[in-house]
């Protein structure tokens, strides 16, 4: 018998290839960082026509090009890095490429791809590779397939082209503005970036993101995090203000205590650097006028490189600091104190690694690292710096409190003397009745501040439900997506293992319940997240038609699992409001929640199950009215349901609607209810002043 080998399919070159990155523009990065590894002083990437098929992408550097062995032995071969033993560059670059597959993802972006290099080491000889991946496709494996490297004499200079010819699929716009964010953000915005490696894009797009992210408004923060991670493992960290004036310094132990995996003797992790710049949105530290074009410059900035960025080796390693990807759950932890922490649109920030030993193992798909125990401790150390440079500051504004509390009380009994002092210069004959009246004004100051003073108390406990429901709402939507994807695999098996008709009969009720109730959890996890949104709470003119139909929409699993059905009734014209947009999606939330648990209550069965939301304007105001079909209201005083504590259900808190009337008063609206009407249950109306574009 003779001997034989281990073969691969041209399908595998897919699999490697395009299916396993998911976005065009990661391959077209890996080309740039190939550049970079060839110590390129630039890497200029061009697209032609790219917004249909059969466009072209070429990308050029000057770097060191590819001997014909460089080819063999390296560009050609998959699966392996020949960069290991040659890591440091002549310009003192770490390389940065890995085993190929996000090479071969671009290269098979098109349906050729030629590759005419020019190695420094051999002045005045182009080599030249063309791959015609038809080929590998009629072919029964890849190994079948020679590829001619041919040779002819030439006067550029050193480099590498790699042009991908004939695309198989236009790159839309967002590929295109992805590719350009990219490829901005590959040597970062810092005031430190290195300036040895320039890459081009001629695209619209890149010019655009240059213009937002280059001016780096670094000057502009209010506090700066800078904390390293030695090789032992131990961490030292420093809390500064904007003009780099040191505030605190925390040691090893300092900044451990706030892990949430307990205090490391040292960490497992490669050695590292942590910075973050802090910044406030709307009072930025400004040493010259902040004018409207400033501030707009300045907030596009921060929204567009906002976040932690992670770079290994001096490059920028993807998703971390995407938009959308918080990966170390920063916006979660800054919802217990909005002052005092840092999310991803108020700061920028980047981990530095320069070595680790193998211990960082990127994921195939060249989408971030394995998550292994050496990255876990790396990203603790991170959360714990953020939690360490977070409990800083609310020492420092605790103690801001205090002084200011005594500042108060010192002022407000200075003012008394004063008046007290004037009062003896009072003719007698009418000094009493100026002293009552000053009494008394006292006395209604006094209630007036104790009244305040409850309404903050008892907002300070709806503020910990709500940072407390958000953090869990947050962690829930983790198993609940994995209840979703479980029962639709639960669903498929079934249905292939028992056929149609007896997966229906045995199974299909149960999983089809199961993934209504998940789909309940998932709406009811994702609200208060929705909620407590940024942008949600910015004071504007809201239209509360489009915010109804958003958050029925959003609702709606909810509502299909408690078998309601809410219908609306809007005005034709939009009908706006001075409000924000989580102020009126607190509101009708409410309602809502309160109507559907009337149906829900086995003690008031209904016959039908409807709620309607209706708006109106009347004289000049904007009337939302909830209506539902339930038993109405009973067993408490129409005027007692706006109480704090007061609740027509067992479980409820009592505080829904104490909310919705404070919103609405703060709005200089007014609100009031009805036992029963149109549709014979309870009905409820807020009406407040309509805004004007």
């Amino acid at each position: 018998m003779g001997t034989e080998r281990l073969r691969f399919a041209p399908e595998m070159l897919a699999r490697l290839g395009e299916e396993l990155i998911p976005h065009p523009d990661l391959g077209v990065v890996e080309l740039a960082r190939n550049s970079y590894d060839a110590d390129a002083e630039s890497c200029e990437i061009r697209l032609q026509r790219v917004g249909e098929a059969g466009g072209t992408i070429t990308v050029t550097d000057v770097g060191d090009g590819m001997t014909p062995e460089a080819i063999r032995d390296g560009f050609l071969l998959l699966g392996r890095s020949a960069k290991v033993s040659d890591a440091i560059t002549p310009r003192g670059r770490r390389k940065v490429g890995e085993k190929g597959l996000g090479r071969l993802a671009a290269l098979r972006l098109g349906r050729v791809a030629v590759v005419r290099t020019r190695p420094r080491r051999e002045l005045g000889r182009e080599y030249t590779i063309q791959i015609d991946w038809a080929r590998y496709d009629q072919a029964s494996a890849i190994e079948d397939i020679d590829l001619d490297v041919s040779s002819v004499s030439t006067t550029e200079p050193p480099g590498t082209t790699i042009e991908i010819r004939e695309l198989r699929s236009p790159l839309s716009d967002a590929d295109v503005r992805r590719l350009a964010r990219s490829l901005v953000m590959l040597t970062g915005p810092f005031p430190d970036k290195r300036d040895d490696f320039k890459i081009t894009l001629d695209a619209p797009e890149f010019s655009e993101l240059q213009r937002v992210v280059e001016p780096g408004f670094f000057e502009a923060s209010s506090y700066i995090l800078r904390a390293t991670l030695d090789e032992n493992g131990q961490v030292n960290s420093h809390l500064m203000d904007g003009a780099g004036t040191v505030l605190a310094s925390g040691d090893h132990f300092a900044v451990t205590s706030h892990s949430a995996r307990g205090v490391p003797t040292g960490y497992l992790a490669p050695a590292a650097e942590l910075e973050i710049w802090m910044f406030n949105r709307s009072r930025p530290s400004f040493s010259t006028q902040l004018t409207p074009a400033l501030r707009k410059a300045y907030v596009a900035w921060l929204d567009e490189v906002g976040g932690v960025h992670f770079y290994q080796r001096g490059l920028r390693v993807h998703p971390y600091g995407d938009r959308g990807y918080d990966w170390l759950d920063m916006n979660v932890l800054q919802k217990r104190n909005p002052e005092e922490r840092p999310g991803t649109n108020n700061s920028v920030g980047r981990i530095s690694v320069v070595s680790e030993d193998g211990q960082l193992v990127p994921k195939t798909d060249r989408s971030g690292f394995v998550e292994n125990g050496h990255f876990a401790e790396l990203k603790d150390f991170a959360r714990a710096s953020l939690e360490w440079a977070a409990d800083v500051r609310l020492q420092r504004r605790d103690e801001r409190k205090v002084q200011e509390k005594r500042k108060t009380r010192d002022k407000v009994k200075e003012t008394q003397d004063k008046v007290d002092a004037v009062l003896n210069l009072i003719p007698e004959s009418v000094r009493p009745v100026v002293q009552q009246a000053v009494r008394e004004d006292r006395a209604a100051m006094a209630e007036r501040l104790e009244i305040v003073e409850n309404d903050l108390m008892l907002y300070r406990t709806l503020s910990t439900v709500g940072t407390t429901t958000a953090v869990f709402a947050h962690e829930t939507l983790r198993p609940v997506d994995t209840i979703e994807q479980m029962i639709g695999s639960i669903a498929r098996r079934g249905a292939r293992e028992l056929g149609g008709e007896r997966y229906d009969s045995l199974l299909g009720d149960p999983v089809d319940l199961i993934r209504k109730s998940a789909a309940s959890l998932h709406t009811f996890a994702e609200l208060p997240l929705e909620l407590l949104k940024q942008r949600k709470r910015k004071l504007q003119n809201v239209e509360v038609n489009l915010v109804i139909r958003e958050l029925v929409e959003n609702f709606q699993p909810y509502f299909s699992d408690a078998q309601v059905a809410v219908s609306v009734d809007l005005t034709d014209e939009p009908v706006l409001i001075r409000s924000t947009i989580a102020s009126v999606e607190a509101i009708l939330a409410n309602f809502l929640a309160n109507s559907v648990a009337t149906f829900t209550n086995p003690e008031t069965q209904s016959a039908s199950r409807e709620v309607l939301v209706r708006t109106q304007v009347v004289d000049e105001h904007v009337v939302l009215t909830v209506l539902d079909s339930g038993p109405g209201i009973s067993d408490i005083s129409i005027d007692d349901v706006w109480k704090p504590g007061k609740s027509t259900r067992n479980e409820g808190t009592g505080m829904g609607l104490t909310i919705v009337r404070d919103i609405v008063l703060d709005l200089r609206g007014r609100v009031w209810a009805i036992e029963r009407g149109e549709l014979g249950g309870a009905e409820f109306h807020v009406s407040c002043p309509r805004a004007f574009a």
